[in-house]
C-alpha cells in the first residue's frame, strides 16, 4: 500500500513538472501570424457614374434623450440599402435637435445621397467624427416630426471619383 501511494505522489510530480514546462512554453513563445483575407470588396464610382446607397456607410449618432433613436434611423437607412455604420450617443461638440450631417465636404455626392433622405432640412456642418469612415448623421429629438422622406434618390451622379470597402457577406467591418 505504501509503495501505491509513492507512485501517485511520483505520477502527480510528473504530470505537475511536465505541465509546468509545457506552460512556461506556450507563454514565452512568439505568436504565429497568419496573414488574414479580405472582408471586403473594393468598388470604384468614376465621374458621371451612379453612386448608389449601397456603396455609403452611414454612422448615426444619437444626439437626443430618446433611447434607440440612432439605432432605429440607421435600421431604416440599412432598409434603403445604406451599408450600416457606427451606432452610438452623439460624440462631437455639436449639439442638435434636428438632424446634422458631420461632413467635411457638404457637396460630397455621398453627403447629398444621404442629406435627400431626409424629409426635413438635414444641414451640414463642418467636421469630422475621429476614427469612423462614411457619413455621419446626428438625429435629435425632432428627427420624430422630420423623418425619412417617402420618396428618395436611391442613387446620385457622381462629380468626383469614390472607393468604397462593401463588406463580404457574413462579416462585419
Amino acid at each position: 500500500m505504501k509503495s501505491a501511494g509513492i507512485g501517485v505522489l511520483v505520477a502527480a510530480v510528473v504530470v505537475f513538472v511536465a505541465g509546468a514546462v509545457l506552460g512556461l512554453k506556450l507563454v514565452t513563445q512568439s505568436a504565429e501570424v497568419i496573414s488574414s483575407a479580405p472582408t471586403c470588396e473594393t468598388r470604384t464610382v468614376a465621374v458621371g457614374e451612379d453612386l448608389t446607397a449601397n456603396l455609403v456607410r452611414v454612422n448615426v449618432y444619437n444626439a437626443s434623450r430618446t433611447a434607440g433613436l440612432a439605432d432605429r434611423v440607421s435600421r431604416l437607412l440599412q432598409q434603403r440599402n445604406f451599408l450600416p455604420g457606427t451606432i452610438a450617443n452623439n460624440p462631437t461638440d455639436f449639439t442638435t435637435d434636428d438632424i446634422v450631417i458631420v461632413a467635411d465636404d457638404a457637396d460630397d455626392p455621398r453627403v447629398k445621397l444621404v442629406q435627400a433622405q431626409f424629409a426635413g432640412d438635414a444641414t451640414v456642418k463642418q467636421g469630422t467624427v475621429p476614427g469612423v469612415e462614411g457619413v455621419s448623421v446626428l438625429v435629435g429629438k425632432n428627427y420624430a416630426k422630420k423623418q425619412l422622406a417617402k420618396k428618395a434618390p436611391s442613387a446620385m451622379k457622381s462629380d468626383r471619383s469614390i472607393t468604397s470597402c462593401i463588406p463580404f457577406a457574413g462579416t462585419a467591418d
